[in-house]
C-alpha cells in the first residue's frame, strides 16, 4: 500500500483550490505553468480551502483576456491586499465587491459602486470599515438567523465612524472625495437599519460638504470621481423625500435643491447615464414641488398653491422633452443596459402620474393618470422578470434607487383593482430591499 501523502498548506492558492499536491515552486508553482493555468501565488494568511474558493469566484468574469498587460489576477490581488488585517475582514469585502455590488448595481449602473467606493476602500479606513459593515449587513438581511453578520457589521459601523472623526478633523480640499464617500456609504448604512433620523443627519452633512465645495466639484482631474459621488448623493435624496411624512419629515427645502445646481432643462444627452442622472434632478424637482405644496396647504397659502401649480406643469413639461432624448439614447444602447433602460422609464412615468394629479383632493385625482400606472406595471413585471433570472446577485438588495417606491405609489394609489393587484404581486414577487424601502 503507498504511503498517504499529507498535503500542506502552505502551497499555492490555484493547488489548494483544486485540492491537488504542490511543489511549491516560487514565483509560479510548476504543476500551475507546466498544465497551463495561472499560478495565484501563495498567501500567508490562514485561508481555509472554502475561504479561497469563495475569494475566487469573480475570477473568471474579472481576469485579464490572453494577452493583457494585467498580470495580477483579482484573487491574488485579494488575499495579499494589506488594506485588510485579516482574513474575516478579507471574505466580507469579496462578499461586497462579488454580491452587493452587482446586487446594488443591477438597476442603476453607477460606477460609484464599482468604481469610486472599490478604491476609497484601499485609501481610507472610514470607508473600508463602512464598506464591510454594508457587506454584513447584505448578508445578515439575506440570512437573519445568522446573527454574526449582525454583529461585525455594528462593530465595523463603530470603527468607521471612530475614523471618519479622525478623518473629518484632519481633513483638507483635497480630501473632499474621501469625506463624501464616507458620507453616502454612511447614509446607506444607517438606511437599511431603519435609523431614518441618521440617514437624514448624514445626508445633510454631504450635501452641506458639496455646497461647501461646489467650485472644487466642477474642477480637477478628480472632478469624474467627485460628480458620481455627487450623483450618488442626490439619487439618495429621492427613497429619503417618498420616505418622508409629518411624523419623520425630511427637511429639504426647493433652496436646499437650487443650491445643487441641478440640470432643469435638459439636453440632447449622448449616453443613457447622463440620462439617468438628468432624470434623477427633474424627479427631485417634482418631488419636492409635493413637500412644498404639503405645506403651502397646511398653511391654507392659496397663493403659494397657485404657484407651485404652475411649477409643476413646467416641471412635466420638462420631464416630456427628456423623455423624447431618453428613448433616441435607449434605441441606441446594447443590451446589458435594459435593467437601467427599464428603471428610468419607470421612474419617469412615476414623476408623470405625480406631476399631473391635482396637489390636493380626493382619490379620484389619481384616476386621470391611470395609462402611467398601466406603463408603471407592464415595465415593474419585465424587472422583476429580468431580476428573477439574474438570481441571488442580483435580485434581492440594493442601497441604491430601484422599482420599488415607484410600484408602491402605483399599487396605493391607483384606483384599477386588477392593476392595483397586479402592483401587489410585483412587490410580493422578490424579497428585496432598496435603501429604507424593503418588499
Amino acid at each position: 500500500m503507498s504511503a498517504v501523502v499529507k498535503r500542506t498548506k502552505s502551497g499555492c492558492i490555484t493547488c489548494r483550490i483544486r485540492r491537488v499536491k504542490c511543489d511549491e515552486t516560487k514565483p509560479e508553482c510548476n504543476r500551475c505553468t507546466k498544465t497551463g493555468r495561472k499560478c495565484d501565488g501563495y498567501s500567508e494568511l490562514p485561508f481555509s480551502r472554502r475561504d479561497l474558493h469563495a475569494a475566487s469566484l469573480s475570477r473568471s468574469s474579472n481576469s485579464p483576456s490572453p494577452g493583457s498587460s494585467n498580470e495580477i489576477g483579482p484573487l491574488y490581488t485579494l488575499v495579499n491586499d494589506r488594506a485588510f488585517n485579516d482574513t474575516l475582514e478579507k471574505r466580507y469585502f469579496q462578499f461586497f465587491r462579488s454580491k452587493t455590488v452587482a446586487s446594488t448595481n443591477s438597476l442603476i449602473a453607477a460606477n460609484f459602486w464599482d468604481r469610486t467606493v472599490l478604491q476609497a476602500c484601499h485609501l481610507e479606513p472610514a470607508v473600508k470599515h463602512a464598506v464591510l459593515a454594508l457587506s454584513a449587513w447584505h448578508q445578515y438581511s439575506d440570512h437573519a438567523s445568522e446573527l454574526q453578520h449582525r454583529d461585525f457589521a455594528d462593530r465595523q459601523y463603530q470603527m468607521a465612524l471612530e475614523k471618519a472623526r479622525d478623518l473629518v478633523s484632519s481633513a483638507n480640499p483635497a480630501d473632499i472625495d474621501k469625506v463624501l464617500t464616507a458620507c453616502v456609504v454612511f447614509i446607506c448604512f444607517e438606511s437599511v437599519r431603519g435609523n431614518f433620523k441618521d440617514s437624514q443627519l448624514h445626508m445633510d452633512n454631504g450635501r452641506a460638504i458639496a455646497r461647501q465645495h461646489a467650485n472644487r466639484l466642477k474642477q480637477g482631474h478628480r472632478r469624474q470621481d467627485l460628480i458620481e459621488i455627487q450623483q450618488t448623493l442626490f439619487r439618495l435624496d429621492l427613497p429619503a423625500v417618498c420616505f418622508s411624512d409629518k411624523s419623520s419629515p425630511y427637511h429639504y427645502t426647493m433652496e436646499d435643491f437650487l443650491a445643487t445646481q441641478p440640470t432643469l432643462i435638459p439636453w440632447e444627452f449622448q449616453t443613457i447615464f447622463e440620462a439617468r442622472d438628468s432624470l434623477v434632478d427633474l424627479s427631485r424637482w417634482m418631488l419636492i414641488l409635493g413637500q412644498e405644496a404639503d405645506v403651502a396647504f397646511d398653511a391654507a397659502d392659496i397663493a403659494a398653491m397657485a404657484n407651485i401649480h404652475a411649477e409643476k406643469e413646467k416641471c412635466a413639461q420638462r420631464l416630456r422633452l427628456w423623455y423624447d432624448f431618453f428613448e433616441r439614447v435607449a434605441a441606441k444602447s446594447d443590451q446589458s443596459m435594459q435593467l437601467l433602460i427599464l428603471n428610468l422609464r419607470q421612474w419617469y412615468h412615476g414623476c408623470q402620474a405625480i406631476g399631473k394629479a391635482e396637489l390636493m383632493g380626493p382619490e379620484t385625482r389619481w384616476d386621470k393618470v391611470q395609462d402611467h400606472f398601466e406603463v408603471i406595471i407592464n415595465v415593474s413585471e419585465e424587472i422583476v422578470r429580468r431580476l428573477a433570472a439574474i438570481g441571488d446577485s442580483g435580485a434581492s438588495f440594493s442601497y441604491d434607487i430601484g422599482y420599488i417606491i415607484v410600484v408602491f405609489l402605483t399599487a396605493t394609489r391607483c384606483r384599477d383593482p386588477f392593476l392595483r393587484r397586479r402592483g401587489i404581486q410585483i412587490l410580493r414577487a422578490l424579497p428585496r430591499q432598496e435603501g429604507l424601502w424593503a418588499t
